[in-house]
């Protein structure tokens, strides 16, 4: 057996030359890849669509989206209600100091006004499309009692309808007319300006009333009003005086018909405001009954009441 040259070349070795080949395979796959690899490529997980998260980004976004509208609007809510209250402190601390300016009269009437009326500025904004409402229908009832007053005066002259419903007529105008203003409209102006509830009682009580009597002038019956009863039967007499008449009619229609909506309107307003008769009594209480004239007036009434009862009582007994 022979022994092994030192001096041989070490990799004529069949193993030892298997082994330096698959090294330097291994390191030109290497070389490779290291000249492959892109060091701001995305790894390969997220190259992928995500298919299963997008609609749950979606959502979320839909609603931080719905509630950031929902946060604005209440923001928005919020500063409205500042500023109606800041508004209604200053109305309150300047009502006085400004100047009337209802009725609008012409300058050359030596008569000021005696109100002071505005309802943008004095009425808080949900609130102002019924004032107005209001205040719209006591214009035409003034109209339909001027109208009544002129087809009356025909009527009365073409038509044989005697003096007496042209007489009332003018009364019925120079008294409904001012009364209409004093005791419905300007309560329920009052109402919404100043959150009063014995306002509102007030207005209810009086313009239901009024709605009956302007019902009653609106058919023109007897001699009350020129209504649609006395214009029918005026068509046989007089065409021309009939039309004006049916003129005066439709002014009280639509008189009526402004009335009664805006005592729904109203009511309807009233009863999801939280106003309620408790509420009336006490401002009535502390408003009214609180003020020191109307104290003295009752202390002095009653005094003279019981002086009365003392003196009959002594002039019974002797």
């Amino acid at each position: 057996m022979s022994a092994p040259n030192p001096f041989a070349d070490p990799f004529a070795d069949p193993s030892v030359t298997a082994t330096v080949n698959s090294a330097s395979t291994v390191g030109n796959d290497s070389s490779n890849r290291i000249d492959d690899f892109n060091p701001f490529a995305a790894p390969a997980s997220t190259q992928q669509p995500a298919t299963n998260g997008a609609p749950a980004r979606g959502a979320m976004s839909d609603e931080l989206f719905r509630k950031q509208e929902e946060l604005e609007r209440k923001a928005e809510e919020l500063r409205r209600r500042e500023e109606e209250l800041n508004r209604r402190g200053t109305t309150n601390q300047n009502s006085t100091s400004r100047p009337h300016n209802w009725p609008p009269l012409p300058t050359f009437i030596p008569i000021e006004p005696c109100f002071y009326q505005d309802i943008e500025v004095e009425i808080p904004a949900q609130f102002q499309k019924t004032v107005t409402l209001v205040y719209h229908a006591f214009l035409v009832y003034v109209l339909a009692l001027f109208v009544n007053v002129v087809a009356s005066l025909f009527y009365m002259i073409f038509a044989s309808g005697g003096v007496g419903i042209f007489m009332l007529s003018i009364i019925e105008f120079i008294i409904f007319s001012p009364c209409a203003f004093l005791f419905w409209f300007r309560p329920v102006y009052k109402a919404f300006r100043n959150d009063s509830s014995f306002n509102f009682m007030v207005f209810f009580f009086v313009l239901f009333i009024h709605c009956i009597f302007c019902f009653v002038q609106t058919l023109g019956f007897s001699s009350y009003a020129v209504g649609w009863v006395n214009t029918v039967e005026t068509y046989s007499v007089s065409v021309p005086v009939a039309l004006l008449m049916t003129i005066s009619a439709i002014s009280f229609t639509a008189a009526f018909v402004g009335m009664l909506l805006s005592l729904l309107k109203v009511h309807r307003l009233y009863r999801g405001g939280g106003f309620s008769m408790n509420k009336a009594r006490e401002e009535f209480t502390n408003g009214v009954m609180a003020d020191r004239n109307v104290q003295a007036a009752a202390g002095a009434a009653a005094g003279a009441a019981f002086n009365q009862a003392a003196r009959n009582a002594t002039a019974g007994r002797f």
